[in-house]
């Protein structure tokens, strides 16, 4: 009887040894990540972000953007409750585009935010008047008011409205621009509205 016990624990023992669980690496079974980014060749796995901010268009209108950072310093039209907030430093072969976008519930709180932010604009709090020819600011910018958000572009470099017009143009299907303020390097700030692509100067109201 006891012969058989120890045939039976041998034989066993034999059978574990023979069928130990091959050890599999994780990654042959896990898929590899494939990004395709401008510049870059599939394979590479550098990580990309997706900004909300359209590569191709730029590039299309000749703003050639070759790196983007997002901003993490608050902003004035930060304190109006957005429903969205996108801030980003766009870098190019020259000086960086600070491109800067707020989305609002509605046209009431769009208009709220702009208009506080005018009345007390920059860290030295200038009030600024509807339609005023004023200088804002030492960098160039644009400023853009939509029903429902409010853009703000500004670099030392030079901007070309009408480019970024188009930009959101194709980008959005968007023409028409409730206002837009655009100030060129070393001027005094102009007043527009936009219709169907179009600037339409503004007049100060009485």
């Amino acid at each position: 009887m006891k012969q058989i016990l120890f045939l039976f624990i041998g034989l066993t023992l034999f059978s574990c040894n023979q069928k130990k669980p091959k050890v599999i690496n994780m990654s042959d079974i896990t898929p590899h990540s494939e990004r395709v980014t401008n510049g870059k060749e599939k394979g590479d796995t550098s990580t990309v972000i997706d900004y909300g901010f359209n590569l191709k268009i730029a590039d299309e209108i000749g703003i050639q953007v070759m790196e983007i950072d997002s901003i993490g310093e608050p902003l004035f039209p930060d304190r109006f409750s957005p429903k969205k907030i996108k801030k980003l430093t766009l870098h190019l072969k020259e000086n960086p585009i600070t491109y800067c976008h707020w989305t609002f519930k509605d046209s009431i709180h769009t208009k709220n935010a702009l208009y506080n932010w005018i009345d007390c604009y920059g860290p030295n709090c200038k009030s600024i008047k509807y339609a005023q020819k004023i200088n804002f600011q030492k960098d160039n910018f644009i400023l853009l008011e939509s029903d429902t958000s409010l853009t703000y572009i500004s670099s030392p470099s030079k901007l070309i409205a009408d480019d970024w017009l188009k930009y959101f143009e194709l980008q959005t299907e968007i023409k028409d621009w409730k206002l837009m303020i655009y100030q060129g390097t070393r001027a005094k700030a102009t007043w527009y509205s936009v219709i169907e692509g179009k600037k339409e100067p503004l007049k100060p109201t009485k």
